[in-house]
């Protein structure tokens, strides 16, 4: 017979249907975003069809109660909440976020009109800058010296924009890797080690960096150039890279800019600007204008390398022919037969180069002058300093005057030359006495001396390299005396020889000269420059060269 308690069970899963109904109604309310659900609810409602649904199968009927109850836990805190709370606050604090949020973007749009109009009058002042340039740059394409010129020009621009008290400009060899400068105006006291026996005079100083060259490390150029971005410098005593030459007031470093001059993404030059210890230093406006004044530098001379490129061809055309027929007629036609001696010589102009020139010269019983010589320029310009200075060298040679003074003759002669071609040379002169094997060297430029010991079955270098002939007429040279024996050798050359490139473009060196030397030491000089003629072609394969090259060798027997 069925009772009450047979039915217990009937409301429990009433209730959990129920509990099933609310739940799915709720989260279709949710998906479909009929109406703001609060997670609350279906936590509860999850909650009371779990525990409704426990309670039936396991019979623990109290399970039910204490689900009702974690239930009402749940939704008593949130309807407290809901009672209590003003909507319209809520809805103030809404407005004000959002007021806010405005106001910032606002804010922000105001910042960004003024950047881009930053940026807008900084493009207007460079296409300014670019366009003005490039108007002047016309001008300097019929004059000569026209990338001088043009520097020059730079260099006034910059320094007058920037306030700079002196400026430089410095060009990259490519084949020596150096930066030459090439303009410089003002007071730019030296951020380099200057040489230890340089005079600290004004006069000395200015002339060593005017014809400066620069390897591209150990010094503050090269690294800049190498690291190929611009640089201020306000306090150059507490900069590593600056060095500080001496006490002298016209040495002591102030502030400095340094700026790359590009070509698309190779660094060609680097412009300096300075300014004196006494003067305020330069600020970051300055720096600002002085990159892209050398921006726009770089983007005119381009054009200008160009030109020059396609003049200088042409130049070269016209007159390198009759130049390097002069040339030819100056070099010994013969080498003359000189008892107690084996001479030996190798000379291969490059075309339209005219610049390498040497000679041989019997002037007394107890002097033989050899001069090996390298001049600067090409074409026409390089012979016509090549003419004055075999001139002065052929006449000074017949007198009983030391090898330094000879040269130093020579010196004052070119320096005396007015006009404004490049007069400028590297020389060795050896005046060697048969009577006693003795030989007197005087070297200036990059023209390299060795020595040959057949003793000792070594070589080394006996010269050193010095500042080129024609640069000031107070150069001093030094002598170098030497004792010689039979079998020595005394070998010289011009730097076209040793700078001689390979296919792979490595120069030749003057580590492979002297391995050839060594190894052919007891030949006579003849086939020793022979063998050096070999090895350098052999060397050089097909590579085109681009400078003469020259070579003279003399054997005692």
């Amino acid at each position: 017979m069925f009772t009450i308690d047979s039915f217990i069970n009937v409301p429990l899963y009433i209730a959990a249907g129920i509990c099933a109904l609310l739940i799915l109604f709720l989260l279709i309310i949710k998906l479909r975003n009929k109406a703001k659900i609060s997670l609350v609810f279906l936590i509860s409602a999850g909650i009371m069809f779990l525990g409704t649904i426990y309670s039936t199968f396991k019979g623990y009927y109290s399970y039910i109660v204490f689900t009702i109850i974690l239930s009402e836990i749940i939704l008593l805190p949130y309807l407290i909440i809901k009672a209590f709370i003003n909507p319209e606050k809520i809805e103030e604090k809404k407005a004000a976020k959002k007021a806010a949020e405005i106001n910032a973007s606002r804010d922000n749009d105001m910042v960004n009109r003024a950047v881009i109009q930053q940026i807008e009058e900084k493009n207007q002042r460079y296409i300014e800058i670019n366009r003005n340039l490039i108007a002047k740059l016309s001008t300097f394409f019929t004059n000569n010296n026209s990338m001088e010129n043009f520097l020059e020009y730079c260099n006034d621009l910059m320094t007058e924009k920037v306030r700079a008290d002196g400026c430089i400009f410095l060009i990259a060899d490519d084949y020596d890797n150096t930066l030459a400068v090439k303009s410089f105006k003002g007071a730019f006291p030296p951020p380099y080690k200057l040489p230890e026996d340089l005079p600290h005079k004004p006069i000395r100083v200015e002339t060593n960096l005017r014809f400066a060259q620069f390897p591209l490390q150990d010094n503050i150029f090269g690294q800049i150039f190498t690291e190929g971005q611009p640089v201020l410098i306000t306090d150059s005593v507490k900069d590593p890279r600056v060095y500080q030459n001496g006490p002298e007031e016209f040495l002591r470093c102030g502030s400095y800019i340094f700026a790359p001059i590009k070509q698309v993404d190779s660094v060609v030059g680097l412009v300096g600007l300075a300014r004196k210890p006494e003067t305020e230093k330069f600020t970051k406006d300055e720096f600002d204008t002085a990159v892209m004044l050398a921006e726009a530098v770089s983007t005119a001379i381009k054009p200008l390398y160009s030109f020059l490129d396609y003049a200088e061809h042409t130049e070269l055309n016209k007159g390198g022919s009759i130049a390097s027929k002069y040339q030819k007629d100056m070099l010994p036609a013969k080498l003359p037969v000189i008892p107690g001696l084996s001479i030996g010589c190798y000379s291969n102009p490059a075309e339209n180069v005219c610049g390498d020139y040497y000679d041989i010269l019997v002037s007394r019983k107890d002097r033989i002058s050899f001069v090996m010589a390298d001049i600067a320029g090409k074409g026409m310009n390089s012979l016509i300093v090549m003419i004055m200075i075999r001139a002065i060298l052929r006449l000074a040679v017949h007198t009983a005057q030391s090898a330094s003074t000879i040269m130093s003759w020579a010196n004052r002669g070119i320096c005396l030359e007015s006009s404004k071609i490049d007069h400028f040379a590297s020389i060795a002169l050896i005046n060697y006495d048969a009577t006693t094997k003795e030989a007197e060297i005087s070297t200036c430029g990059n023209n390299p001396v060795f020595h040959y010991s057949a003793s000792e079955g070594t070589i080394k270098q006996i010269s050193v390299p010095t500042e080129p002939m024609g640069v000031t007429k107070d150069t001093v040279f030094t002598n170098l005396p030497i004792k010689l024996n039979s079998g020595d050798i005394i070998a010289t050359c011009t730097d076209g020889l040793l700078e001689s490139l390979n296919e792979n473009g490595v120069q030749y060196s003057i580590e492979n000269l002297k391995k050839v030397i060594v190894k052919n030491a007891g030949a006579a000089a003849k086939d020793i420059s022979n063998r050096v003629k070999d090895d350098l072609k052999k060397y050089c394969g097909t590579a085109q060269q681009y400078d003469d090259q020259s070579l003279l060798v003399i054997k005692i027997q």
